[in-house]
């Protein structure tokens, strides 16, 4: 069986270290952790995800739900949001652009271990 590669497109140092140490214990493989659109945008045409787990809030001017929409339709990248941002209006942008899953922070592992088991199921 093939193991899932996954993208992590996090801001957060910390959120995105430990999000990648969960997922490689859970036997993913972890491809690479950028922090702006620019990088996801390289790094899903180079490495073709199985699954990008994408922050709403990104370093430089594109923010994490324009970058999913993009790694969507240019890629066909699955995304499952992760994020601290759960306002109303937040949240109806990214659920318009169609992801597999959303993440609320603070999270555990095993939410997060579900997230990506659903996303990939």
């Amino acid at each position: 069986m093939k193991t899932a590669r996954i993208l992590i497109v996090e801001d957060e140092a910390l959120v995105a270290m430990a999000s990648a140490r969960i997922l490689e214990i859970l036997g993913y493989e972890v491809v690479d952790i950028v922090t702006c659109h620019e990088d996801a945008m390289e790094c899903a045409a180079a490495s073709a995800p199985d699954l990008v787990l994408m922050d709403i809030r990104l370093k430089g001017d594109i923010d994490g739900i324009d970058t999913a929409q993009m790694l969507i339709a240019q890629h066909g990248c699955k995304v499952v949001f992760v994020t601290g941002q759960s306002d109303k209006t937040t949240r109806e942008r990214a659920e318009a652009i169609g992801p597999i899953g959303y993440l609320k922070k603070p999270f555990t592992p095993g939410q997060l271990g579900k997230a990506v088991t659903d996303a990939l199921s």
